[in-house]
């Protein structure tokens, strides 16, 4: 994230040595793909789908997902959203989208996406479904903060048991767009 030349030599050849069939130590293999994600773009974005979905391991699997919410290039972020929708199981879903709302390159594009595929990710477990909600509308949503509360409002209507849920997520969100446009 930060550009140190040596860090991303050192990720992205432990990335070559994972693509190779290799082993990478389980201490460094979420920051590798993390690395893959920014800097190897869309040949890291094809091996782990791939990989995703044949791994046995759900550690791996959490830590692929993870690492999948960290492209900066928009066609990428688009294609792990759609991925998630599709292929990952409702009870992982909320992992790249939560982890995602940490990710400033996909605000563009997170909040749309989430509107527009509510009815499926409501099919997730509530717990996680509300995780999504905390996780993004705070950090996402900063840029559009009055329509994702005019949303958000009336969606909640006919969902009562969302309410604290995204009412501490639009608290959090009034917190973070009055620091984001304070005048100092």
């Amino acid at each position: 994230l930060f550009g140190d030349k040596n860090a991303k030599n050192f990720t992205m050849e432990k990335f070559s040595m994972l693509k190779s069939g290799m082993e990478v130590h389980a201490d460094i293999i979420s920051a590798v793909l993390r690395s893959a994600a920014l800097y190897d773009g869309q040949s890291a974005v094809s091996w782990m789908q791939n990989r995703f979905k044949n791994s046995s391991s759900e550690h791996e699997r959490m830590n692929i997902l993870s690492a999948m919410a960290c492209f900066d290039h928009p066609d990428l972020i688009s294609k792990t959203l759609e991925f998630t929708l599709k292929e990952v199981p409702n009870r992982n879903k909320f992992v790249p989208i939560a982890a995602m709302a940490a990710n400033i390159h996909s605000h563009s594009i997170l909040w749309d996406w989430i509107v527009k595929n509510i009815s499926e990710l409501e099919k997730m477990h509530p717990l996680h479904f509300e995780r999504v909600i905390a996780g993004v509308v705070p950090s996402a949503c900063i840029e559009n903060a009055s329509a994702a509360s005019e949303f958000l409002t009336r969606y909640i209507q006919d969902r009562k048991q969302l309410k604290d849920a995204v009412d501490l997520a639009l608290e959090k969100l009034e917190i973070n767009r009055r620091m984001r446009f304070a005048k100092i």
